[in-house]
């Protein structure tokens, strides 16, 4: 679904230096799109993958911001529509703080900090992103019709489990959000969600771990990159698709797990991950 030139347009990725957000940015600028790389603390691998992107006739730009600094926030859109780049077209809210607790080690700091960057700043960058792309077609630079925001979820959300509390609450919020505001912004923009499992191994947990857990899934396999790139080409290619989430997790929340599945088979818990 490459975009014509002539209607390219600036697409903001967060956390999208590494991991799943490099393999959306990957995606996006083989579709055409600008695509902004934010970055907190990876500024060598966003530069890293700007030069891949560029190398391969892509457009694209690195952005720093720290997602837990309201202020900072409020900008990071704006700087994405800078310095001649395309109108804003898209928003992913992709990066996440992922640290492991549960409610007897839980506490009023690490829950503060899981809601600044998981549920504060989509929420921001939401009011931003409606903002600008509003304004744009004010202005006649580009229509206010087929923009998006799209949510990485977690499968959590639809098949809740103990652990990782803190992360997981952000999550069911991020997740009312996602409804929420397809309501408030419909008919000009769409919101999404795309709630993936365990994708990527996490933290402290072997590539030999991560393989077991994968396994014991209903399908014996569970989500990647490519395809959640490929749940985001489906909600753009599909303009009647609003307030609704994809699923990809190897039907794991059927199974009515007990624990996360990447403690599963294993006897202690990782101190901190990133999925």
């Amino acid at each position: 679904m490459t975009r014509n030139v002539a209607e390219k347009r600036t697409a903001l990725v967060t956390g999208g230096a590494r991991r799943v957000g490099a393999a959306l940015c990957r995606g996006l600028a083989e579709d055409g799109w600008h695509v902004a790389v934010h970055f907190n603390g990876s500024g060598k691998d966003a530069e890293n993958l700007v030069g891949e992107i560029r190398a391969a006739g892509g457009s694209a730009e690195a952005i720093q911001c720290d997602l837990s600094d309201a202020e900072a926030v409020t900008r990071l859109v704006g700087r994405a529509g800078e310095e001649g780049a395309p109108p804003l077209g898209l928003l992913v809210n992709n990066a996440a703080l992922f640290e492991d607790d549960r409610l007897d080690n839980l506490t009023a700091e690490l829950i503060d900090r899981h809601h600044a960057v998981n549920v504060r700043a989509p929420a921001l960058l939401s009011r931003a992103f409606a903002e600008i792309v509003g304004r744009q077609a004010q202005e006649g630079i580009s229509p206010r019709t087929d923009c998006c925001i799209v949510n990485l979820l977690d499968n959590k959300v639809f098949g809740p489990n103990p652990d990782y509390l803190s992360y997981s609450l952000t999550k069911f919020a991020l997740h009312g959000m996602t409804q929420m505001l397809a309501m408030e912004l419909a008919p000009e923009i769409r919101v999404a969600g795309i709630a993936p499992g365990v994708t990527l191994p996490s933290g402290p947990q072997t590539q030999e771990e991560f393989e077991r857990s994968q396994a014991s899934l209903m399908l014996g396999r569970g989500s990647t990159p490519e395809q959640i790139l490929a749940a985001l080409r489906f909600i753009l290619a599909a303009p009647a698709f609003t307030g609704q989430c994809i699923t990809i997790d190897g039907g794991q929340v059927l199974q009515a797990m007990p624990r996360d599945i990447a403690f599963m088979g294993n006897t202690e818990s990782p101190d901190e991950g990133g999925r």
